[in-house]
């Protein structure tokens, strides 16, 4: 029988190991029964308490205790986690959690012990602003920043604080001494060698102005130096940089300093648009990682890079560049991707829809295979070392210690390689960022000025050449161009024969060269959208194609030129949205916005939901302009995004009118309904259509009606309110009981009162096509129920025909026509007619045929008034083609901008004939 145990297994690889117990017999004793367990955070904190006899985590230790008990509790962590990683007892998530949270206690007790000891000579640092101690911030940057620490890692520190001042002791000096102070004294106790080994090697050369620069720097030092100088590799390093939870002084408040520092971190990281500016940058941050990083460890080692398994073609640092790239690119426009931690960040990215399973599998697996490589080459000698080993004997051991054969052990390690390395040089093309137009081409388009462009416009334009060129003329003489540095001005003339070329090639060059040239004058002052157009052809001709094809769509884009991100992933831009999948993910975002203090930030969820609107109808905009959504479809997607942000307002608003002494309990669910009339209503949404909604509730509670009231004040700000990015929706509240006289949310029966026995005869034609939109479904059953007791009314067949005759009339007198064209929806023979007529039919029949009660629509509930013997069949059948056609019609004249839905009187006359027909025949004179 094999009785090889876990110690002897890892003692066979790490000759560290063989040492330590060499050494310290004894210990094989302690390590065999501490590795039966996880490496908690729970153990280490035993650990150092059983090293330094101390009471609890929060007493001062003595620097030369303290020294000693760190080197032995890192040789502790080290040696455990050695053993039950070898014997396949712990996974990546234990190793590294345990060796970043050693990492953690280490830091914050060298501070408390040196901060404390500095204290009573020269005073407590006094934060100015509240009189309280001011504590040291100390950021864990790279590995440690993303708690994914290596065995055997440096570790990235940067030293902040608050505010400058003074300590409050008789020897007073400067906040900035004191803590520069501080940082030459926690070093030593961290990273310098001793006889009981050294904890951690620190780095501070992270910090502003590296070397050069001062050990510890003030945070409003910090945020001018992020704001004028900060470059984009800085970014890419602050990206995992995390507060350790540090605390010297029992009496501090140090969370104010971390929000503080969280709030210059993320905007200086995160972008809320899309960067393009940056990915020059970016793309030589990934050529110095291919190349320079590679050069220098060659150099270092005298090896050749392909054996360096962190730094080599496929290693570790591409994966990261890869993952990174994503949260850099698109961080601050989706915040759930704002994660420290590499394989949450890989997750939340295939979650959020930016990559593929297969890629994101993929990658993890390397990522895991790759690290579980690297730490059994450190435990090896216990050596920070990346390097696999030249020698076949070194690396058949390595390849047992990972519990695989040597060419198994080759060809995986090989395999993932390649693929890390691909995907790696396909970053940018992974990221939907493509290539620039000048890594693709060695001849980029020449510097070309608009006087120079007149026989390109001649050629492309003939006769309406004059009309294009006199609008490139006031596009460079504007404002807006000539207010900017010259550097852009450039890229606009570079752009201009791009455009010129582009817009030739649509079905309409003139209006699409014209409305190109308006576009870039409203986006001049966004470089990076210059660049976007510039350097991808591929989005330019897809903006040309949609702009071309409607002047609705391209005011829109105007409008909101943030769309014009959604252009780069074409693929996706197609594809039916998953409304599904939408509502998670936006939960997820909506989730992710946090103010410093963990609260929600309310501005930038409101926003983010204007963003994903606009989102989400230019994708419809697109397919429909492709010729891939009928009307009909079109306007239930766009419900369908309505009901969504609906629900999605009721979630994030319910929490704010809670009492504020309630509001760190679990929140009570809500009784409460939105309520669609109008074209939400009928699902027969538009692009910019306004919302009709009656607010609902159905609880007992003393304060309901206050709560519901307010819930609903709420939410129609959250609607209507104009923020940066816009409005969510107008909205419409009228047609709650009594109108604007009436409260903002009734409940449920006071609704079906108003209903059966105080509401207008119009408002029972309205509900005919109202329907439960959002929120509690109990509450929308019973308003369904509600609707159809309306419905379902006994009413006189003579007054019923009188109050639609009159209302039809009122309507009409308030949309006059006095021009000579047909209007589609208010004049005789059009939409309004139709809607009307099944209006009544549902009200006048419902009662014997109850098929009608339900809001399906008014081409099926002709078809089925017709099954009922109440219409005839072939006028129910041309009356539904003339709506299909009308609403075709208006559609398409709205996409090309008219305000009015207003044709020819000769187009159309066979629909309008048999919508006056069926008229005729249900309501005659």
């Amino acid at each position: 029988m094999n009785h090889t145990t876990p110690i002897k297994t890892a003692s066979r690889w790490s000759g560290a190991l063989r040492r330590k117990l060499a050494g310290s017999p004894e210990f094989e004793t302690w390590l065999e029964q501490a590795a039966q367990d996880p490496v908690t955070p729970a153990r280490i904190d035993q650990w150092f308490l059983d090293a330094t006899q101390a009471e609890s985590a929060e007493a001062i230790v003595p620097l030369d205790t303290l020294r000693k008990a760190l080197r032995e509790i890192r040789s502790q962590v080290f040696y455990t986690i050695l053993v039950r990683d070898l014997a396949k007892l712990a996974d990546l998530k234990e190793v590294v959690k345990a060796m970043s949270y050693l990492a953690d206690l280490a830091i914050a007790q060298a501070y408390r012990t040196v901060a404390t000891e500095l204290a009573e000579i020269h005073g407590t640092p006094i934060d100015p602003s509240t009189g309280k101690p001011q504590e040291m911030l100390i950021l864990a940057m790279g590995k440690l920043g993303g708690r994914e620490l290596n065995v055997s890692s440096d570790i990235d520190l940067i030293m902040l604080y608050e505010e400058e001042g003074e300590t409050g002791g008789r020897r007073k000096i400067s906040h900035h001494e004191f803590y520069g102070r501080v940082t030459q004294r926690m070093m030593p106790i961290l990273s310098e060698p001793d006889q009981y080994g050294v904890v951690f090697r620190t780095d501070l050369r992270l910090r502003p102005d590296g070397d050069s620069g001062p050990l510890a720097w003030s945070l409003d030092a910090l945020e001018n130096y992020l704001v004028t100088q900060g470059r984009e590799w800085e970014r890419y390093a602050w990206l995992k940089a995390r507060a350790v939870p540090a605390k010297a002084f029992d009496d501090s408040d140090p969370k104010p300093q971390r929000a503080q520092l969280e709030a210059l971190r993320r905007p200086f990281v995160y972008r809320k648009y899309f960067d393009f500016d940056a990915l020059s940058s970016l793309r030589a941050l990934r050529e110095r990682i291919r190349e320079d990083w590679n050069r220098r460890a060659t150099r270092r080692n005298g090896i050749d890079a392909t054996h360096n398994i962190k730094l080599g073609d496929g290693g570790i640092r591409e994966i990261e560049f890869v993952v990174q790239l994503n949260q850099l690119i698109r961080g601050g426009r989706t915040p759930s991707l704002q994660k420290r931690n590499l394989l949450k960040a890989l997750k939340q990215q295939f979650s959020a829809g930016i990559i593929e399973e297969t890629l994101s599998r993929r990658l993890e697996e390397a990522y895991l295979f790759l690290r579980r490589t690297e730490h059994l080459l450190q435990y090896r000698e216990d050596e920070q070392t990346h390097l696999l080993p030249h020698n076949p004997e070194l690396r058949e051991e390595l390849a047992f210690a990972m519990g695989m054969a040597g060419s198994e052990f080759e060809e995986t390690l090989n395999a993932h390689r390649a693929f890390v390395n691909g995907t790696f040089r396909n970053a940018f093309r992974i990221a939907g960022m493509g290539e620039s137009q000048e890594e693709e081409n060695d001849n980029p388009t020449m510097d070309t000025s608009p006087d120079e462009l007149e026989d390109e416009v001649k050629a492309y334009f003939g006769e309406a050449s004059e009309s294009v060129a006199q609008r490139i003329q006031a596009l460079m003489k504007s404002h807006r161009i000539r207010s900017l540095p010259t550097s852009s001005r450039k890229r606009v003339k570079t752009l201009l024969p791009a455009m010129l070329e582009t817009a030739h090639r649509t079905s309409n060059p003139e209006q699409t060269a014209i409305r190109l040239c308006d576009l870039v004058e409203q986006i001049a002052q966004r470089s990076p959208y210059l660049a976007l157009l510039a350097e991808y052809p591929e989005t330019l001709a897809r903006v040309a194609r949609i702009i071309g094809a409607s002047p609705w769509a391209a005011q829109y884009l105007r409008q909101y030129p943030l769309l014009l991100d959604s252009l780069i992933e074409w693929h996706s831009l197609m594809d039916p949205p998953n409304f599904n999948e939408l509502a998670q993910q936006l939960r997820s975002e909506l989730d992710a916005c946090l103010l410093p203090s963990g609260q929600p930030d309310v501005e930038q969820q409101m926003n983010l939901m204007r963003d994903l609107q606009r989102q989400i109808s230019f994708q419809l905009l697109a397919q429909d302009l492709g010729g891939v959504l009928s009307v009909e479809k079109l306007a239930d997607q766009l419900s369908a995004l309505a009901d969504m942000l609906l629900n999605e307002t009721i979630e994030r608003v319910w929490p704010m009118v809670q009492p504020k002494e309630q509001r760190h309990q679990p929140v009570p669910p809500h009784h409460f309904a939105v309520i669609a009339y109008g074209r939400l209503g009928g699902k027969e949404l538009g692009y910019a259509s306004d919302l009709d909604l009656v607010f609902l509730y159905d609880d007992e509670r003393e304060d309901a009606a206050e709560t519901y009231a307010k819930l609903g004040r709420r939410m129609a700000s959250w609607l209507s309110t104009m923020t940066s990015s816009g409005r969510l929706y107008e909205i419409d509240l009228r047609l709650r009981p009594d109108g604007d006289a009436g409260v903002l949310a009734v409940s449920v029966d006071a609704f079906e009162q108003y209903q059966l026995t105080h509401a207008w005869p119009w408002e029972h034609q309205a509900i005919t096509r109202a329907r439960f939109a959002a929120g509690d479904p109990v509450v929308g059953e019973r308003f369904e129920a509600t609707r159809r007791k309306v419905l379902l009314l006994e009413r006189d067949p003579a007054t019923l025909y009188k109050n639609v005759k009159e209302m039809r009339s009122k309507i009409a007198a308030g949309h006059p026509n006095r021009s000579e064209l047909f209007d589609l929806k208010h004049d005789r023979g059009g939409m309004v007619d139709i809607e009307f007529i099944t209006q009544y039919l549902v009200l006048s029949h419902a009662r014997e045929h109850p098929v009608l009660l339900e809001n399906l629509g008014n081409i099926t509930l002709l078809k089925l008034a017709s099954e009922a013997k109440l219409i005839p069949a072939v006028l129910a059948r041309e009356v539904s083609d003339a709506y299909r056609v009308f609403r075709k019609a208006q559609h398409s004249l709205r996409l090309q901008g008219a305000e009015a839905a207003r044709v020819s009187q000769d187009e159309f006359v066979v629909e309008r004939d048999a919508v006056i027909a069926l008229w005729n025949t249900v309501l005659p004179d």
